[in-house]
């Protein structure tokens, strides 16, 4: 089948963005039996990742987009790159994240790819490419919701951010919209499944969670009281739980306990609150990330805003590393406590934390179990064959 991918990421693994990676990890197996074309935003220092995806016969078409922008010049030239995507947010169009996606240039790119190839599918990933869609009218097309952005607004709103009731409004507005233009649409867990759906999504609904990379990592490396935080911080849900565990949580943790935080982008105010604890590091971005992961006794993610399956916990377990977090942060994930995945309200996240600790042969033992539990679940043998045939059905070949 010759399939078209969209995507506001450039799949890679080595990227440090959740979403980059899944997309990569399903490329990567669907090309062994497809052919795949990816039309894809590509930051200045993805080149090489752009190189990674050729090797492996795929067709890379990319246009620029630089993205979290440092310098002052930097930030000044984002300004009006993004006047367009502004004013549509303050005229209550939609949400100013997915409007900035609409760049002429790549619309540009998917016309000239359309016209000049024969695609039996077009699979567009995230909500924030709907805006080609009347490019492809005639073929056949699917998008995936990595997460359902209404979803993920509204427990932002519950929890107190204002800017989110605005958000959630907006959303709510256009997403069952974006969703309807498809022939056919994908989520990540059935909470969302079912939230599409009473959003007004009127067509087929699959769940197929992200196949998870198997881990081989010796659970000898094990560093005793040692509890972590993964994520990227330009993500309001990671900032969030992590002001709640630093906040809440921390202070009532036993003396022995040591907090790693790693990942890109921690705000300086939270590097500055924690400066004072002996207890808490921040590790910023680590290459070896699978490693950092295996080598600690447990993943804690008091995650309180969201939607879709959370990547950073399948990713622990598949390290054999056992997660606490919350009925949010646990969506899609069926897996129990005994193979690794605790599910509490935060309230009682200090309690649990220091029980488990207390005992860390049995959280070693869980951490095995859930390693092979989300292996079986995530697998790439049983994603891959869930996309096939879905595939298969909508283009009906």
């Amino acid at each position: 089948m010759n399939i078209l991918f969209i995507t506001p990421y450039l799949p890679s693994e080595t990227s440090g963005h959740a979403g980059a990676q899944l997309i990569y990890r399903n490329v990567r197996a669907l090309s062994k039996f497809n052919k795949i074309t990816i039309a894809s935003f590509i930051d200045q220092y993805e080149n090489q990742m752009s190189q990674k995806l050729s090797s492996l016969g795929i067709d890379v078409h990319t246009i620029k987009y630089p993205r979290n922008q440092k310098s002052i010049s930097g930030k000044i030239l984002s300004g009006f790159r993004n006047i367009k995507p502004v004013i549509s947010y303050i005229l209550g169009k939609e949400p100013f994240f997915i409007a900035k996606y609409y760049k002429a240039a790549m619309n540009e790119l998917i016309a000239k790819l359309t016209s000049s190839n024969s695609f039996d599918l077009i699979q567009v990933e995230y909500n924030v490419m709907h805006h080609y869609t009347n490019l492809f009218d005639h073929t056949k097309s699917l998008i995936v919701f990595h997460d359902v952005s209404t979803k993920m607004y509204e427990s932002g709103a519950l929890v107190g951010n204002k800017s989110n009731k605005r958000l959630f409004q907006l959303a709510k507005k256009v997403e069952s919209n974006i969703a309807n233009k498809f022939d056919s649409v994908v989520v990540l867990t059935e909470e969302d499944k079912h939230y599409l759906l009473k959003l007004g999504c009127n067509k087929d609904i699959h769940i197929i969670p992200p196949q998870i990379k198997k881990i081989e990592k010796s659970r000898s490396n094990k560093v005793e009281n040692s509890i972590c935080f993964i994520g990227s911080f330009n993500r309001e849900p990671n900032i969030n739980a992590i002001e709640i565990f630093i906040d809440s949580i921390f202070p009532n943790l036993d003396k022995k306990i040591t907090f790693n935080i790693a990942g890109k982008g921690l705000p300086n105010n939270i590097v500055s609150k924690i400066s004072i604890y002996d207890k808490i590091n921040y590790l910023g971005f680590i290459d070896d990330i699978d490693s950092f992961l295996a080598s600690q006794m447990l993943m804690v993610a008091p995650i309180n805003i969201g939607s879709g399956l959370k990547m950073k916990i399948p990713h622990s377990l598949s390290c054999g590393t056992p997660v606490i977090t919350t009925s949010i942060g646990g969506e899609g994930i069926n897996v129990n406590k005994d193979a690794g995945l605790v599910k509490s309200e935060i309230n009682y996240f200090a309690k649990e934390i220091n029980e488990l600790m207390n005992d860390q042969k049995t959280l070693i033992k869980m951490g095995e179990y859930g390693k092979n539990e989300v292996n079986s679940l995530f697998s790439e043998q049983i994603i891959t064959e869930k996309f096939q045939t879905l595939y298969k059905s909508i283009v009906k070949i």
